[in-house]
């Protein structure tokens, strides 16, 4: 997180130093007033302006979804509204508890073990156990290529 009132460039160094491609910034009183990205950090650079405030080059209506928010309906939210990132809020707390990008969710779709378990394929133990269909490895979770060895 950023505060509304620092300068872009520490937008731009604070997200290289933890390899982010945005920020959410903060008032006084830490709540969410906008989110800062690479391509707000990138207007502002090239507008030769490194040294405004974020509250300058941030977007100030933030969107955001819920940590039960299906995949589906965070990536129509982003591309309705030319996102890359979402706030996360957390439904039982009403507190942040994280940004998701579009990486993450692409990732969700393309992979069921990431979406299901939170690992990635190349964690996934195999079984040993070869598909009939398609011929791949039955791995951990009973998944192969084509579903058939699904159990």
């Amino acid at each position: 997180m950023i505060k509304a009132d620092d300068n872009v460039l520490t937008a731009a160094q604070e997200m290289k130093k933890h390899n982010l491609g945005s920020l959410l910034v903060i008032d006084a009183n830490d709540t969410v007033v906008g989110i800062i990205t690479e391509r707000d950090i990138v207007r502002a650079f090239a507008d030769g302006k490194c040294d405004a405030k974020v509250s300058e080059y941030m977007t100030k209506d933030v969107k955001g979804v819920t940590d039960d928010t299906p995949v589906a309906d965070a990536l129509n939210i982003m591309l309705e509204n030319g996102f890359r990132h979402l706030p996360i809020i957390d439904k039982k707390t009403g507190k942040l508890s994280g940004v998701v990008s579009i990486r993450d969710l692409v990732k969700g779709v393309l992979d069921p073990h990431f979406l299901q378990f939170g690992k990635e394929w190349t964690e996934v133990k195999g079984t040993g156990v070869i598909c009939p269909v398609c011929g791949l490895e039955i791995d951990e979770y009973g998944y192969c290529g084509c579903g058939t060895g699904s159990g």
